[in-house]
């Protein structure tokens, strides 16, 4: 009975551990749920969230407003240019000026001049601008030549909301001319000069793009005021260094004539005092940005440019080249700058008509407060309920603890040794033993389980960080951890020295693939990553980019040279290396490459890589197999390329293409029997019609240099038609590509604007791409379309005896490589005389194109061509030029033979 008594004690003492352990426990969690749940529901952060946003914006929409009102008063130029109107107009009307000498500096404007400016500088008093200025031109500024030198007053006040001083020493002229300064006695900026003069480049210029707006707009509707402008980038004055945002508009005289511009000027250092940012928050942190943008404001991206701004964004903003990205979300805008987001404030200020020619250009003034910065409060006080709440969860257990281990001092022991284990990084305890069952129990339970999971972690561990770390197929670094490695080698520059980036690409891979299976493709890998592993110095950081795609960075180099060694040592060992392919050939590992150097190409890694990757490129897309080293002037010549290619949207959008002409003869006499139309572009980046043609194929815009090159020339031949420079009764050749046709809207429009050619039009079909049947059939059936063809080289690329057929040509042009040097040349004299055995029973005539000496004249006349062009006898030119007189003699005695 005492045994079976003690042993009911013993199961007593273990449960009263237990049951006192678990009631505080669950006291505990559910006091610490009840006031989680509390704060929760109350939402307060989130409304202390909404509240400080709420602030901002109405900081923002507050001080907008006083920007909104400055910037109005300020272009509100009416006045003033009424009265410099009315005396443009009194000066015309009494013979006092010319609108064909107004914008010369010869001294014509000088009495206008000095009419307006004593109410320019009245208008730079009251309006509290940094400047004011009038610009005199009448000329279209897209003729105007860089140097050109226009009538100009233009003065400044560096202190507007300075009391202003009576005798104008306050004010300074930045343009004006001499004797208009004399008269006055206000003294000259460092700057001064007497004109603005007009740079190329300057499209955008302040002064330039209200003017062009009005007078490209053809017939004026609305007020000048319509056309006025902001500047949406800071500029400034030749030799002067203060940079300035300008209002500009157009004086325009009753009678619609354009005749210079008007506006005003707010020097950035004066806009700064407008948006003093430390207003923003009570700490001083914040910054106001005056931005513009052309996107939608209802959208949830936003594209600005920063016109002026204060506050701690400048460095960003500097860094971003003054350009955001704004994203909307949580029901505010924001983004992100140094590593940390920023909440935005936007409010638009309404400076242009709806419908005015810059309504577009919406003007913004924008709030930026830092995120943290913003919600500070609610933080702390999310901060102070958290530490409240941890607070009390640690006091409650503490509690539990001392309760608990006062009434069972075994489990107390058992944690003890369980700490203890801890504290040692023991992964699996030793635990004495209570003679408690439930407590040895426990305790063996815990040995067995931190044993097993033990275990398991280390190897679960293990695979994950080597396949964190190691490319599964190749066991090289991963890209991962090659970026990770680096990026510490990077920050130690006393270890990295001298140091190459190298990017390689296997030339064959996709051959393999195709041809033996990916299995054997990835065999090339492996054997491509050994040779990688065993040709480079050790402690070369290797790793698979991706697909074919390797990075080795090779550091700790004194020289050059001494790493271009060690690269050369790799390209030969992987020439000797190989893979055994499934038929027993032996297949080279061929690999190009490029590499970029620390620190004198680039000190960061990504421009490093970027380098790398562009050299690489360069191997690839020419010779293939070999590494070259990264060139700045290449590199710099694909940025050359985007210029191209902005150039070809120039010029097809504003047709920035003339045509030339050139003759082609008749070779039993040598008159002019047509003429073929060659394009040559205004623009100095795209001057080769060979280069035009490669980019509208590549941006997909044949259709577009179809339909110029359709319209344009035949507007060129006609014109030098109705001057008489051409012969009445010759055709005109114009290019057309094969495999692209005009849609019937198109051709309608062709044969309305161009009917009185269509009889004399042969169609030249030049294949820049592949021939399409469907677009000559609508070429040759359209409404309006001519029907007569000529198949253009004929003898090279695609032109071939299948074009001959599909074209069906009433005209074929041998190329200039069959008739180069044909008078010395079986194999050519053969090949012509094929053709024309060819053509002319099926009245088709041949031309011979590219005859540049007399000696390939003599031949091809002796071997009967029909037609002649080239230039031996005459080059193409705006105005079409005569034949040579050489080649008139020998045209001459070729029909004598014949004839005998």
């Amino acid at each position: 009975m005492k045994l079976l008594m003690r042993d009911e004690a013993k199961g007593k003492e273990h449960t009263i551990f237990v049951t006192i352990f678990a009631a505080l426990m669950v006291m505990l969690v559910i006091m610490v749920m009840l006031m989680a749940s509390a704060i929760g529901v109350s939402g307060v952060t989130l409304r202390l969230d909404e509240n400080a946003v709420d602030i901002l914006d109405k900081q923002v929409e507050n001080r907008a407003r006083y920007i909104e009102a400055q910037l109005q008063q300020a272009q509100d130029l009416t006045e003033l240019s009424s009265f410099i109107n009315d005396k443009a107009r009194k000066m015309l009307d009494e013979g006092m000026l010319s609108l064909d000498t107004l914008d010369s500096t010869g001294g014509e404007s000088l009495p206008l001049l000095e009419a307006a400016a004593p109410r320019l500088l009245k208008a730079l008093r009251a309006k509290q601008v940094s400047g004011v200025f009038l610009i005199l031109n009448t000329h279209d500024f897209t003729d105007r030549t860089s140097g050109d030198r226009l009538p100009c007053v233009y003065l400044r006040d560096l202190d507007p909301e300075a009391a202003s001083s009576a005798d104008n020493s306050d004010v300074m002229f930045e343009r004006a001319p001499a004797e208009l300064v004399q008269a006055f006695g206000i003294t000259t900026d460092k700057a001064w000069t007497p004109a603005q003069q007009y740079l190329d480049g300057e499209e955008d210029a302040f002064y330039v793009r209200p003017f062009q707006a009005a007078y490209e707009s053809g017939e004026l509707t609305g007020a000048a005021a319509d056309y006025g402008r902001w500047t949406t980038l800071p500029y400034t004055l030749l030799g002067d260094d203060r940079e300035a945002i300008a209002y500009a508009q157009p004086l325009i005289l009753d009678d619609g004539t354009v005749y210079g511009v008007l506006g005003i000027e707010m020097l950035e250092s004066y806009m700064d005092t407008k948006l003093p940012w430390d207003e923003l928050q009570n700490d001083h942190h914040g910054s106001y940005l005056l931005a513009s943008t052309t996107s939608d404001l209802r959208g949830e991206e936003l594209q600005i440019h920063v016109t002026a701004n204060t506050g701690e964004q400048t460095t960003a903003l500097q860094k971003e080249g003054w350009e955001l990205t704004l994203h909307r979300a949580k029901g505010y805008w924001h983004y992100p700058s140094g590593g940390a987001n920023q909440v935005v404030s936007i409010r638009q200020i309404s400076l242009y008509n709806r419908n005015a020619p810059f309504s577009g250009e919406r003007w913004l003034l924008i709030g930026v407060v830092g995120r943290n910065d913003l919600f500070r409060f609610s933080q702390s006080v999310t901060n102070l309920v958290s530490f409240a709440i941890l607070l009390t969860l640690g006091f409650g257990l503490g509690c539990a603890f001392f309760v608990s281990i006062g009434l069972a001092q075994p489990v107390a022991q058992l944690s003890k040794e369980l700490a203890d284990a801890q504290e040692r990084h023991q992964a699996v305890p030793e635990f004495s033993r209570t003679g408690i069952r439930e407590l040895d129990r426990l305790a063996d339970a815990i040995v067995t389980l931190s044993t097993d999971n033990y275990k398991a972690a280390v190897a679960e561990r293990s695979r994950i960080e080597h396949e964190r770390d190691y490319d599964a197929l190749t066991g090289l670094y991963s890209r991962q951890a090659f970026f990770r490695v680096c990026g510490e080698l990077f920050e130690k520059p006393r270890m990295m020295r001298c140091a190459a980036l190298m990017m390689t690409d296997l030339d064959n891979l996709k051959t393999i693939n195709d041809t033996y299976g990916h299995d054997w493709g990835d065999i090339y890998l492996r054997k491509t990553a050994h040779s990688l592993q065993q040709g480079v110095p050790s402690g070369t950081v290797v790793a698979r980019l991706s697909g074919d795609e390797f990075l080795l960075l090779f550091y700790g180099y004194e020289m050059k040279e001494a790493v271009r060694k060690d690269i050369r040592k790799l390209e030969e060992g992987f020439a000797r290396s190989s893979a055994t392919l499934p038929d027993g050939k032996k297949l080279c590992i061929r690999m190009s490459g490029g590499v970029a150097w620390y620190p004198d190409d680039a000190a960061d890694l990504d421009t490093l890589k970027r380098y790398a990757d562009f050299a690489m490129y360069e191997v690839k897309h020419s010779t293939k197999g070999e590494v070259r080293e990264f060139n700045m002037e290449h590199y710099r010549d694909g940025i050359y390329a985007m210029k191209q290619r902005s150039d070809f949207e120039i010029l097809v959008r504003e047709r920035q293409v003339d045509y030339y002409f050139q003759p082609i003869f008749s070779a039993r006499d040598g008159h002019v029997a047509a003429y073929e139309a060659l394009m040559r572009p205004r623009l100095p980046a795209l001057s080769s019609p060979q280069r035009v043609m490669e980019l509208a194929s590549e941006m997909g815009r044949l259709y577009d240099i179809e339909k110029l090159t359709l319209f344009r020339a035949c507007e060129c031949y006609e014109a030098l038609e109705a001057a008489g420079k051409v012969e009445p009764d010759a055709l005109v050749f114009v290019n057309s590509i094969a495999s692209v046709s005009l849609n019937d809207e198109d051709w309608a429009h062709f044969r309305e604007a161009h009917k009185a050619i269509l009889s004399k039009l042969v169609v030249e079909i030049t294949e820049e791409e592949e021939m399409d049947e469907q677009a000559l059939e609508r070429k040759r059936n359209a409404t309006g379309a001519p029907a007569v063809f000529a198949l253009d080289d004929y003898g090279s690329g695609y032109s071939n005896g299948s074009s001959l057929l599909t074209i069906a040509p009433r005209y074929v042009k041998v190329d200039i490589a069959i008739i180069r040097g044909i008078d010395a040349d079986p194999d050519k004299q053969q090949f012509l005389k094929a053709l024309i055995e060819y053509a002319r029973p099926r009245g088709v005539q041949v031309l011979a194109e590219g005859v540049e000496t007399m000696d390939d004249l003599r031949r091809v006349l002796e071997m009967g061509v029909d037609l002649l062009q080239g230039y031996g006898l005459a080059r193409p030119a705006a105005e079409p030029l005569a034949i040579h007189e050489k080649a008139v003699r020998v045209i001459e005695e070729a029909a004598r033979q014949r004839d005998a």
